[in-house]
């Protein structure tokens, strides 16, 4: 994976867009998506000018890491009220991290639960957990530790795209029917020994038209997440 740097470059050095703008040439509209958008592609000619000014060279001003991640969301069509009465919802995450001719491929399975040993111990509502049983995601894991904040926050932004489809399952399901509106939620990811790997609190709100607007947002999202996916796949 290959990202700029250049929001940490800027606050390290307390500028802004507008500095940029004046010394560069390029537009607020490029340099935002360049800022809020470390993985977008940048033309040649764009990262020389940067670096230029920056006084970088361009190792500086990309950060690297010698995996690539895909990830593909498995969803059970059997979802059903019935069901949930009977066993949790569980969706699957099948996550795929290649370097060079090593490729390492397992699935992490999503589980809503409503009591846990672990966690942060805060009061909450409901639990997401992510977990590998066999403990496959080892290597996965032991990367993840390794690469930097920024990576680190791509994989928990991937990691968290199931949450809200799993909650708005259970909620279609009427788990949550005698749950409050606005529930505490917690995602929890855990090793093979039952060790936070990452975790994530959150709020949850189910109430009428705003529960509406949130529900077509998150699923909206979701399409065009796994769309954009399915899309660079094909190229």
């Amino acid at each position: 994976m290959l990202a700029n740097r250049l929001k940490i470059l800027l606050a390290e050095r307390d500028l802004t867009i507008k500095d940029l703008m004046a010394a560069t040439g390029l537009s607020r509209n490029s340099l935002s998506n360049m800022i809020n958008n470390p993985f977008a592609n940048i033309a040649t000619d764009n990262v020389d000018k940067l670096c230029n000014y920056l006084e970088v060279s361009p190792k500086d001003f990309y950060d690297y890491s010698g995996w690539r991640f895909n990830y593909e969301l498995l969803i059970d069509g059997s979802s059903s009220k019935e069901k949930a009465e009977n066993e949790p919802l569980e969706l699957r995450l099948k996550v795929s991290m290649i370097s060079g001719k090593m490729r390492r491929v397992f699935e992490l399975s999503y589980v809503l639960k409503y009591d846990m040993d672990y966690g942060d111990g805060g009061e909450h509502d409901a639990f997401v957990e992510a977990y590998q049983m066999d403990g496959a995601d080892k290597l996965f894991i032991d990367v993840y530790k390794k690469i930097s904040p920024l990576f680190k926050h791509q994989i928990e932004s991937e990691l968290l795209q199931p949450v809200p489809v799993i909650l708005e399952l259970a909620n279609s399901c009427g788990e949550f029917d005698n749950q409050k509106e606005a529930m505490n939620v917690q995602f929890v990811y855990t090793d093979f020994g039952n060790n936070v790997v990452f975790q994530n609190d959150f709020i949850y709100d189910r109430s009428s038209a705003e529960h509406q607007k949130q529900t077509d947002k998150l699923m909206e999202g979701f399409r065009k997440y796994m769309n954009s996916k399915n899309d660079s796949k094909k190229k």
